[in-house]
């Protein structure tokens, strides 16, 4: 009987060893997300318009794959002046308000895609919602214009600028 009891629980603790080794296999192997706009960017300012803010010197941004099946943003641009910034922020793209760190305009942001191509980014500042950008992917996949329109934080007028973005890495 004892040797039966031992037989017994060594075999749900080997059984229970393998179903926890195969949730984790399951866990790790989740398919990422599988956004089109993962990768670098780099914005084409000669190709781009600026209307109620002088124009970036220059901008980069990335988009990468993180947890949970969420997406990384992470962007750096140069101001017309020459100020940097730099912000961040994860999302599911699933229009669920996320915080945006270090961003001068919003600090939280919602994304939802309307299309395959065509993704809405709704911008909000201390709740309210003061502008969005449409992102628009080429057919090749090569480049994306995002327009966006927002208020600014500083007096509030009117902000515009259609950019144009071309790809510099998977």
């Amino acid at each position: 009987k004892a040797g039966n009891m031992i037989k017994a629980i060594l075999s749900r603790g080997l059984a229970s060893l393998c179903a926890a080794a195969l949730l984790a296999t399951t866990v790790a192997a989740a398919p990422q997300p599988n956004s089109p706009l993962l990768g670098s960017w780099q914005a084409d300012v000669s190709q781009s318009t600026f209307q109620g803010r002088a124009p970036y010197r220059k901008g980069t941004i990335t988009f990468s794959a993180s947890t949970n099946g969420m997406i990384r943003v992470v962007c750096d641009v140069v101001t017309a002046n020459g100020a940097p910034f730099h912000f961040e922020y994860q999302s599911l793209e699933d229009d669920s308000v996320v915080p945006v760190t270090g961003n001068p305009y919003y600090d939280s942001a919602s994304v939802a895609w309307r299309d395959s191509r065509t993704a809405i980014r709704t911008e909000r500042r201390a709740g309210k919602v003061i502008g969005t950008t449409t992102i628009v992917i080429a057919a090749d996949g090569k480049s994306f214009k995002a327009s966006s329109s927002r208020t600014t934080p500083e007096d509030g007028h009117l902000y515009n600028s259609v950019i144009l973005w071309k790809r510099v890495a998977e």
